[in-house]
């Protein structure tokens, strides 16, 4: 289906889902992970990108190595689009270790096999909506998976659990 390739595209750009803050937070999630002492950024970023690129339904969007951040699009089985933003940042307090910022959220109310369905979530940016965990299982397929093509244990700490993940608290 072509157009939800074209129109996965415009939604991973605008990200409707994620404008009003009191609105995204049903349906949007972040964690902290922590990786080992002697992992670099570059290895790091190596081993996300290569995890995204052999999941199912994960498309690596964007890896800027300068600004530090990985950009990947997941879709889900009705084809609503989620979006994994990882900032990778060396933390100085703590001897130098790296961390990466990975926040998980959805795109908008409508799924990309409804015809418009980017318009339309702009249009309805402001519906409420929930996720339901599906953020929280993303990230966690991602984090397994990186941590199996690493070889390297990731520890993960949730900064914000959606309002909607029925395992938060």
């Amino acid at each position: 289906m072509v157009y939800i390739s074209l129109q996965g595209n415009i939604q991973s750009k605008l990200r409707p889902g994620s404008w009003l803050p009191g609105i995204r937070n049903p349906h949007s999630e972040e964690v902290e992970w922590k990786f080992p002492e002697s992992t670099s950024k570059e290895t790091a970023m190596n081993a996300v990108s290569e995890a995204a690129t052999s999941l199912d339904n994960f498309l690596e969007r964007s890896n800027d190595k300068e600004s530090r951040t990985i950009v990947i699009d997941t879709f889900t089985k009705a084809k609503w689009m989620d979006q994994v933003v990882l900032k990778f940042k060396e933390d100085g307090s703590d001897g130098g270790e790296l961390k990466a910022q990975v926040e998980c959220c959805a795109t908008g109310f409508f799924p990309l096999i409804v015809p418009l369905a980017p318009l339309l979530n702009i249009i309805f940016c402001f519906i409420p909506f929930g996720d339901g965990g599906n953020c929280a299982r993303t990230m966690k397929i991602l984090q397994k998976k990186v941590t199996e093509m690493s070889g390297t244990e990731i520890e993960s700490k949730t900064i914000r659990y959606s309002l909607t993940n029925p395992k938060k608290g």
